[in-house]
C-alpha cells in the first residue's frame, strides 16, 4: 500500500511561527512534525510516499530529499496554483494506482494505521476516514456514523448549534483509486468541503474508523504548544530522539550545564545548548539547538527554537520563541506570547500575555507591549450568536474592538467586493460604523453607507444595491450595541462564513492591500416608500381597505415609524397611537377603551411584533422570543410563516401564508406577516381569535441543561446511539421522533456551556415529560 502526505499548508493561524516556515516543517521537540508522519508510515510498512507541496516547498524538499535517510521513497507533487487537499492529490493519480493511506503532514498521531487499513479492506469501502473523539469539535469536520460505522452526516467546522456528535475527521484516510473519478482535474477541490459531502449525497460507501490512539492537529498556537507537552509527558507513542538522562529530562549532545543550575522535568535540552549558573529550567520547557540561557534566568512551560539567546535574570513563562531571537537582560515574557524569528527583545522589556511579535522586529528596552486581542473564550470561540454580535456599548463593543473585527470581516471578503452598511442614527453606532468601514477599506473592500434606516428597510435594500454583504448596527435600550450580518440576499450569514470570520479574528491573519487598491466609500438613500410599496404588492389592498380596520399601534422613536405609518395609511386603516411601548397592560386597556380591532406592538427595528385582540389574547411573532428551531420541524411548506402565542411556558404555533414572490426580494418581515393576517381577517369577516383558533395548535416547551463545553459532542452522540435510526433526524441539532407525530429537538447553545431542549406535543404535560426524560439522560451521559 502506498501513502500520501498532504504538506501544502500555509499555517496562517500559527503565525508568526510560519511566516518563514511551512507548517509541516514546524519543529516538535526540535524535529519537523512531518518527520514523525514519515516514521509512522514506515512503521506500518508504507515506504512509497507521495508528498503534495505548495507553500515554501523548497524548504520541505531540501530537508527530506528523496526520503532515503528515513528508509522511504518520497515523490513530490507541486500544488501550484493551490488546488485544495483533493485537487492537489489528483495530480498524483497516476502514482496512486492502488489503495493508499492519506496523512496530513501537520498533525501528530500514533494511530494504528494497520488496523484502519484492515477495517477498510473488510468491506466494500470507497473511503475510510479515521475518526477521533474530541471535546471541542468546532475546528474540525464532524462525522456521524451508524451502527455499521458508515458515515451518515458530515459537517465541516460546525458551529455549536450544529454539533450532534464528538467524532471528528482527523485528516487521515484510506482510499481506493476510484475516488479520483469524483475529483475534477486542475480544479480547486477540498475533501472536507467538496468531495465527502458529494460522496454522501450519492450514497457512496464512506465509512468511519474510530481510533483510540493519540491525535492532535497542530493548526493553532495552543495546540502546537500542547503537542510538545504531550510528547514530554509520554502521552504519544513515538520515540523522543534524545537521551533521557534523568526521569523525563532529555538532552542532546555537547550540552553545557554550569554548576548551580536547576532543571525540573519534563524538559528537553537540544544539542549544543548552554545553561549558565543559577538559571532555573522549570517543567515543560524545550530548548532548541545551540540556545543559551544566561545566569539567573527563569524559564517555565516555554518553547525556545534554535540559537535563541536568553539574557541574565529574564523571566519566561509560557512563551514560544522562534529561531535566532535575542532576549536581553531582565526581560519578561508572559503566557501565550509568541516571538517570531530573529527578533530582539530589549533590556527590561515586558511582553504581555498573547502578544505576537512578527519576525525581524526590535522591541526597545523598557517597553511594555500589551495584547490588542481579547483572550479566546473557553472552547466556544463564538463571536456570533444567531446571526449577530451584541455587547455593552463602549465596554464590550469598543471602537478598538470594532477596528480589529472590521479587519477580520474585510479579510474574509474578496478584494473589490462591496458591503452595505447601515445604522439606526444613534451617535455611538455612527461612530462604530465609521471605524468599521475604514477597516474594510484597508482590506480592499468597498462600502456603501445608508443614512438613518430601520433594520427591516435595510434588509430590503441589500439585494437592491447588488452588494455582497450587509452589516446593520443599532442600539438596544441605550446600553447595548447589536451588529447584524446579512448575505447578498438580505438573509443571515451562513455558519461557514461566520466561522471563517472568527478564525481570522482570533488568529489576526488580516489582509492589507496596497494603497492603490484601498476600498472606497459612497452613500446611498434607501427608498422606504418603495419598500412599503413592494410589501403592499403582495397583498389584496382593496380587500383590507373595505374592512375599514381600526388599529392601536405602538409609536416608535426610530426610523421604522415612517414605514409603519405609510403602510397602514395605504391599507386604509384608522390608527390610534400608543406611546408606552412595551407595556402590555396599558396596551390591553387602550385596546378596550378605543374599541380597536387589533393592537400591534413593534420592536424598534421592525423585525418582530406582538398582536393583541379585543379578547385579551397576545400573539407573539417567532423572532420576538428568539426561538432557534428550523421551520422544517413543524412540517409546514416554506410558503407558510410561523407566529406563536405564548401562555406561561408553552407556545401555540400558527401559520400565515408567505407571499410567493418570484424575485424573493421582499424580506419575510413584520409588515409582510401582519399584512397577510389583516388580509385573511378581512376576507373571513371573523374575529381575530377565531381566525387563529381554526389553525393547528400544539404546545412547545423549552428548557436548558448545563453541559460543559468538553462534554457537548459526547452527549449529543450518545443521544443518537440511544435510539433506533428511524427515530432521529439530524438537522442543525437532533430531532427525536415520538408517538403521534410529536417530537423533541436538542441543540447545543452557541455561547453558553449548555444544551437547549425543545419538545412539541398536543398536551403540555406530555411535552414536559419528554423534556424531563431528556434532561435526565443528558445529565447521566455527562457522568459516563
Amino acid at each position: 500500500m502506498k501513502g500520501v502526505i498532504l504538506a501544502g499548508g500555509k499555517g496562517t493561524r500559527l503565525r508568526p511561527l510560519t511566516c518563514n516556515l511551512p507548517k509541516p516543517m514546524l519543529p516538535l521537540l526540535n524535529r519537523p512534525v512531518m518527520e514523525y508522519t514519515i516514521h509512522l508510515l514506515k512503521q506500518h510498512g508504507i515506504e512509497e510516499i507521495a508528498v503534495t507541496v505548495q507553500y515554501m516547498s523548497s524548504i520541505i524538499r531540501s530537508y527530506f530529499g528523496d526520503g532515503s535517510r528515513w528508509g522511504v521513497r518520497l515523490h513530490y507533487f507541486e500544488d501550484s496554483p493551490p488546488l485544495g487537499t483533493a485537487g492537489s492529490m489528483k495530480q498524483a493519480e497516476d502514482f496512486l494506482d492502488e489503495p493508499f493511506v492519506v496523512v496530513s503532514g501537520d498533525a501528530l498521531t500514533d494511530f494504528n494505521l494497520t488496523k484502519g487499513i484492515q477495517f477498510h479492506q473488510s468491506g466494500n469501502h470507497l473511503v475510510t476516514i479515521f475518526l477521533k473523539e474530541v471535546a471541542h469539535p468546532l475546528q474540525f469536520g464532524l462525522a456521524v456514523i451508524n451502527e455499521s460505522n458508515q458515515i451518515i452526516k458530515y459537517i465541516e467546522k460546525p458551529s455549536w448549534r450544529e454539533v450532534v456528535s464528538n467524532t471528528v475527521n482527523t485528516g487521515i484516510y484510506v482510499m481506493d483509486p476510484d475516488v479520483f473519478s469524483y475529483i475534477e482535474p486542475n480544479s480547486c477541490c477540498d475533501f472536507s468541503h467538496d468531495v465527502f459531502p458529494h460522496l454522501l449525497s450519492l450514497r457512496q460507501p464512506v465509512y468511519g474508523y474510530l481510533s483510540d490512539g493519540y491525535w492532535l492537529d497542530i493548526g493553532t498556537l495552543p495546540q502546537y504548544r500542547q503537542a510538545h507537552f504531550d510528547m514530554l509527558a509520554k502521552q504519544v507513542k513515538t520515540a523522543i530522539p534524545y537521551t533521557e538522562v534523568l526521569p523525563s529530562v532529555w538532552m542532546g549532545e555537547r550540552v553545557t550545564i554550569e554548576e548551580g543550575t536547576k532543571i525540573r522535568g519534563p524538559a528537553l535540552i537540544g544539542d549544543g545548548a548552554t545553561i549558565r549558573a543559577g538559571a532555573v529550567i522549570e517543567p515543560y520547557t524545550i530548548l532548541g539547538r545551540n540556545s543559551t540561557v544566561s545566569e539567573g534566568a527563569s524559564i517555565k512551560k516555554s518553547i525556545l527554537g534554535n540559537e535563541v539567546f536568553v539574557g541574565r535574570h529574564c523571566e519566561l513563562a509560557g512563551t514560544t520563541i522562534s529561531d535566532g531571537t535575542i532576549v536581553e537582560d531582565s526581560a519578561t515574557l508572559f503566557e501565550q506570547s509568541v516571538i517570531g524569528e530573529h527578533c530582539q527583545i530589549g533590556k527590561n522589556a515586558v511582553i504581555k500575555a498573547r502578544v505576537k511579535v512578527w519576525p525581524g522586529k526590535y522591541v526597545d528596552g523598557y517597553t511594555v507591549l500589551s495584547s490588542s486581542v481579547a483572550a479566546e473564550q473557553e472552547a466556544s470561540a463564538a463571536l456570533f450568536h444567531q446571526g449577530c454580535i451584541q455587547g455593552k456599548a463602549n465596554v464590550d463593543i469598543t471602537p478598538e474592538w470594532m477596528a480589529g473585527f472590521g479587519a477580520a470581516y474585510g479579510s474574509a471578503i474578496c478584494v473589490d467586493d462591496a458591503v452595505l452598511i447601515g445604522n439606526d442614527g444613534h451617535a455611538y453606532t455612527e461612530l462604530l460604523k465609521q471605524v468599521f468601514l475604514n477597516s474594510l477599506h484597508a482590506a480592499g473592500v468597498h462600502t456603501i453607507e445608508c443614512p438613518e434606516v430601520s433594520d427591516a428597510c435595510f434588509r430590503y435594500a441589500i439585494p437592491q444595491q447588488k452588494v455582497q454583504m450587509g452589516v446593520f448596527l443599532y442600539m438596544r435600550n441605550e446600553k447595548e450595541v447589536v451588529l447584524r450580518f446579512y448575505n447578498e440576499e438580505g438573509k443571515p450569514l451562513a455558519a461557514r462564513t461566520e466561522k471563517e470570520i472568527e478564525s481570522i479574528y482570533l488568529s489576526e491573519t488580516f489582509r492589507h492591500v496596497g494603497v492603490s487598491r484601498l476600498g472606497s466609500s459612497k452613500r446611498t438613500d434607501v427608498d422606504e416608500d418603495e419598500y412599503v410599496r413592494t410589501v403592499l404588492r403582495q397583498l389584496d389592498v382593496q380587500q383590507i381597505r373595505n374592512a375599514k380596520l381600526h388599529l392601536l399601534v405602538s409609536k416608535l422613536s426610530g426610523p421604522f415609524q415612517s414605514a409603519v405609518l405609510s403602510f397602514f395609511q395605504q391599507l386604509g386603516c384608522s390608527l390610534t397611537w400608543m406611546h408606552a411601548a412595551g407595556n402590555r397592560d396599558h396596551m390591553r386597556l387602550l385596546l378596550h377603551s378605543s374599541r380597536a380591532d387589533l393592537g400591534i406592538m413593534f420592536n424598534e427595528q421592525g423585525d418582530s411584533f406582538e398582536l393583541y385582540d379585543p379578547d385579551g389574547n397576545i400573539y407573539t411573532s417567532m423572532d420576538y422570543e428568539h426561538i432557534y428551531i428550523p421551520e422544517v420541524l413543524f412540517g409546514q411548506p416554506s410558503s407558510l410563516s410561523p407566529l406563536c402565542f405564548r401562555q406561561g411556558t408553552s407556545y401555540t404555533i400558527y401559520y400565515v401564508e408567505e407571499p410567493a414572490l418570484a424575485d424573493r426580494k421582499t424580506p419575510r418581515d413584520a409588515l409582510c406577516q401582519i399584512g397577510k393576517l389583516l388580509e385573511r381577517t378581512a376576507d373571513k369577516s371573523v374575529p381575530f381569535h377565531a381566525l387563529f383558533s381554526a389553525a393547528p395548535q400544539f404546545h412547545l416547551l423549552r428548557d436548558e441543561v448545563l453541559c460543559p463545553w468538553r462534554e457537548k459532542g459526547k452527549v449529543m452522540r450518545r443521544l443518537i446511539t440511544d435510539v433506533p435510526p428511524e427515530q432521529f433526524e439530524l438537522l442543525d441539532g437532533i430531532k427525536l421522533q415520538h408517538d403521534q407525530g410529536e417530537w423533541s429537538y436538542i441543540v447545543c447553545d452557541a455561547s453558553q456551556p449548555k444544551l437547549v431542549i425543545y419538545s412539541q406535543s398536543s398536551h403540555a404535560a406530555k411535552a414536559r415529560e419528554n423534556i424531563r426524560t431528556l434532561t435526565e439522560k443528558i445529565r447521566q451521559y455527562q457522568k459516563v
